[in-house]
């Protein structure tokens, strides 16, 4: 006679409860990463600042979808249409979106990854705020780079010209900047070229400016050296959306950051603290008080101080 295994036969169907659950619940972890539904990444948001990178997908969301995914859903779609508005040159409606989508994520149920989300989402329409202040200046730094960029393109600049023309670029930049521009916001300036930060820009006039030889001002890539070269300006309002940056671009900051320090930093993407002492991030970690705007950080040592 065979004797059967009791263990053995109980062991399967609770084997099979065990696998079930985890490979669901893995597809279910998947869904909203997916490219296909417009899903972002927070790492991709922080390295570009545009709405396609932010978390949450505005693509198609599966029925099951929960309420918290489709609040962000529709709050993205919305940051994505005033984007879009922007990058046109436009602001009209811009300011309504915003709003609606402030509004929908202040609704969104409770949950961990909303809970998550929300400082994402209130940094993604700071951004676009910054981008819409910035509307009305663009055409002239984009006239005032262009000239510089035309210059050089020539077979033999004249010096002097590309000297005057620095001159002209660097003044326009700092004077977008000294009436509440901010510099670390990306933008294209010259059509086909790449994004990145209207800082590094300010370095290439810098160095027309200062230069009696042509001075290599081109919308390629930017050298790593570029970006770490200083601003010369001492007398930045306190209050400018640039903050105490010291000219340091912000990657560097993140590396110098530590404990509540980098979550105060980080949770606001698109800004750098202002406080009393040598700007930049040294400064930055000595300093006893942050402030962004109306909020008001105190720390000892990189622990944050609460109230």
């Amino acid at each position: 006679m065979v004797r059967l295994s009791f263990v053995s036969l109980a062991s399967l169907p609770l084997l099979g409860l065990l696998l079930v659950p985890s490979q669901s619940a893995l597809a279910a972890d998947q869904w909203w990463r997916d490219p296909e539904r417009g899903c972002g990444k927070i790492e991709d948001f922080k390295r570009t600042f545009r709405i396609a990178d932010l978390p949450g997908c505005d693509g198609e969301l599966l029925r099951s979808a929960p309420e918290g995914e489709v609040a962000m859903h529709d709050a993205k779609k919305l940051l994505r249409e005033a984007e879009k508005a922007l990058d046109g040159g436009q602001s009209d409606g811009v300011e309504a979106k915003l709003n609606q989508a402030i509004e929908l994520m202040n609704k969104a149920p409770r949950d961990a990854r909303v809970d998550w989300a929300r400082q994402h989402y209130k940094s993604a329409v700071e951004v676009l705020q910054a981008r819409m202040a910035m509307l009305a200046k663009l055409p002239k730094l984009r006239q005032t780079y262009k000239a510089l960029v035309d210059l050089n393109a020539q077979t033999k600049p004249d010096a002097k010209a590309v000297q005057a023309a620095g001159e002209a670029c660097v003044a326009a930049f700092k004077e977008a900047e000294t009436s509440g521009g901010n510099l670390q916001l990306q933008y294209e300036l010259v059509p086909g070229s790449k994004m990145r930060p209207l800082r590094e820009y300010v370095t290439e006039c810098e160095q027309a400016k200062g230069s009696s030889a042509p001075a290599a001002a081109t919308d390629t890539a930017a050298k790593p050296a570029t970006t770490e070269t200083k601003d010369a300006k001492t007398d930045k309002p306190a209050a400018a959306p640039a903050g105490n940056d010291g000219g340091v671009p912000r990657a560097k900051w993140e590396k110098k950051m530590k404990g509540d320090r980098k979550k105060v930093f980080d949770a606001h993407a698109d800004a750098f603290p202002s406080f009393e002492g040598e700007p930049g991030p040294k400064g930055a970690l000595k300093a006893t008080e942050w402030k962004y705007g109306s909020e008001v950080f105190k720390f000892k040592g990189n622990k944050l101080l609460k109230e």
